[in-house]
């Protein structure tokens, strides 16, 4: 794949310089660090805003609610900001302009796109990384100090959460000429995904299982019906075939 490396570093500059970078680890940040703090106060919220008297039977909160509450926050919020990140990935700049200028020089089709997918799966696991360890040490500081193990690998679950819907984006990109169209198909895949898993046992083979199947990573332990090897190679599919697709449909398309 020719200019595959200089074209990766443009990428990342290009996502530092438009701030894309930066607001993507802060809003992870946040999100973790509020997963602690909120489970931490949630019981004194609730009594404060009961009535005078009323017992809520509240149980004391601990790790499985932060972790809990981190793995949906970050699934959930950081899907919708995935699919903001790569809508643009390829349909901006075609609609720019841009990409026949790039391609002009001796770079592959492959490599461009490529270059632009990986940029985007290190922007999601940089920002995980970032988000996951804010939580962890805020529950270490409220709770008690979590295992990092299991909690390394709830996060590279969680990573493979989030790319799952931004490689669908980002094949859209491929197919559409607006960056709109891209977030259509991702977000319209993320709705199907959420609607077909909302039955009592969803089926493993639904790639918004990760979420259950990271949280009892992080946990070590998993709920009834979870089975971590099939979500994650579905997941793992859908990234593959969403990038080989893009690279099938991008390869004859005229710039």
């Amino acid at each position: 794949m020719r200019g595959y490396r200089e074209l990766l570093e443009k990428e990342v500059v290009e996502l530092w310089r438009t701030y894309r970078l930066g607001l993507f680890c802060v809003l992870f940040i946040v999100l973790g660090i509020a997963s602690a703090v909120i489970t931490r106060y949630l019981p004194e919220l609730d009594r404060l805003l009961a009535r005078p008297g009323e017992d809520l039977g509240l149980e004391p909160t601990g790790i499985p609610d932060v972790v809990d509450f981190l793995v949906r926050n970050l699934v959930d919020f950081g899907g919708i900001a995935a699919i903001l990140l790569a809508m643009g990935a390829v349909a901006g700049e075609r609609s720019r302009g841009t990409t026949a200028l790039v391609l002009a020089r001796p770079v592959s089709r492959s490599a461009y796109l490529l270059a632009k997918l990986v940029a985007i799966a290190m922007t999601v696991g940089f920002a995980t990384v970032l988000g996951v360890l804010g939580a962890w040490l805020w529950s270490m500081l409220f709770f008690e100090l979590p295992p990092v193990l299991p909690w390394a690998q709830m996060a590279v679950l969680v990573w493979l959460a989030v790319l799952v819907p931004a490689s669908i984006t980002f094949l859209g990109s491929t197919v559409f000429d607006s960056p709109l169209g891209a977030a259509g198909l991702g977000l319209g895949a993320q709705v199907l995904f959420v609607l077909a898993s909302a039955t009592p046992t969803p089926s493993p083979l639904l790639p918004t299982q990760l979420a259950a199947v990271a949280r009892g990573a992080a946990l070590e332990g998993f709920d009834p019906g979870v089975e971590p090897p099939v979500t994650i190679a579905v997941a793992a599919g859908i990234v593959a075939v969403s990038l080989g697709i893009a690279w099938l449909r991008f390869r004859r398309r005229d710039l």
